[in-house]
């Protein structure tokens, strides 16, 4: 398969706005994804992946990026259809497809994540997921579960790693710098405001109540309550040892669910509901 290909009917014209992310693309995977804490924070989210989404399966991806999560699971034999909404993340990632061989396997598509229904009505998926806090940029997250369960089988995986509300980390970082307002802000009721987004942070809780209606919530994993932010990660570039010990404990902090309720993300993870079973 060709990028072109690969990229479908995104040079719409329609599809040409200038968006929020658009200006991160080219540097986004060196200032994240090749780090060596990037590299050990989304293995802990590709373990799960892994674990939800089976060889051959076809799985819906919601804001892909730079197609970091995409690009490993078609390695694996995944077939995904890969959305975002910014054409520069799509293109990076359909490039990264095609230098790894797995191009065949994915097929980017630009829609906005409020559109997913109508536009991918027809389409059905064995599962979906969302990586790094794309969730969390929704207009209205209660529409974004609806059209998404409209997509899905019954017994099919959902894997949400999203932005949490409370965090330790952040309080201590930003109040040490006397920031009180960055540290409280996802407390904000309506959430943050940034690059025309309304960003908001539904606690796993509540997360689970939008998704009880379709979905049954299977496990809650926190991400980010031992290792910081990543804002407060560039020490560890130069302490491996160190980024390898706060590892090995954030992820034995992932058997104990109610921690994820204080992490800078938490991984959620659910099964779709037959039809009625609400």
């Amino acid at each position: 398969m060709t990028r072109d290909k690969a990229l479908n009917d995104l040079d719409e014209p329609e599809r040409l706005q200038t968006g929020p992310f658009d200006d991160m693309a080219a540097a986004y995977d060196a200032s994240f994804t090749t780090t060596a804490y990037g590299k050990r924070l989304r293995a802990l989210v590709w373990e799960r992946l892994d674990a939800a989404f089976g060889t051959s399966q076809h799985v819906l991806e919601i804001g892909c990026g730079t197609g970091e999560d995409a690009v490993h699971l078609a390695s694996r034999g995944v077939r995904v259809l890969a959305t975002d909404s910014s054409m520069p993340m799509l293109r990076v990632a359909a490039e990264k497809a095609e230098r790894a061989g797995c191009a065949e396997r994915i097929v980017f598509r630009c829609v906005p994540m409020e559109r997913l229904g109508a536009e991918l009505s027809g389409e059905r998926f064995d599962g979906v997921y969302s990586n790094f806090g794309a969730i969390n940029c929704a207009p209205r997250l209660d529409v974004v579960v609806a059209e998404v369960a409209s997509l899905l089988d019954p017994g099919a995986r959902l894997a949400w790693v999203v932005m949490g509300r409370h965090v330790p980390w952040e309080w201590a970082w930003f109040l040490a710098r006397g920031d009180r307002q960055k540290a409280f802000r996802r407390w904000r009721k309506g959430g943050v405001s940034w690059k025309g987004l309304q960003v908001t942070y539904p606690t796993p809780a509540e997360l689970e109540r939008m998704l009880i209606p379709y979905f049954a919530p299977l496990r809650r994993r926190s991400l980010g309550l031992v290792l910081p932010p990543s804002y407060a990660a560039g020490s560890l570039e130069g302490s491996p040892r160190l980024l390898a010990a706060l590892t090995h404990v954030e992820r034995a902090a992932q058997r104990w669910q109610p921690l994820a309720a204080l992490a800078d993300h938490y991984i959620l993870e659910a099964r779709r509901l037959p039809a009625g079973d609400g």
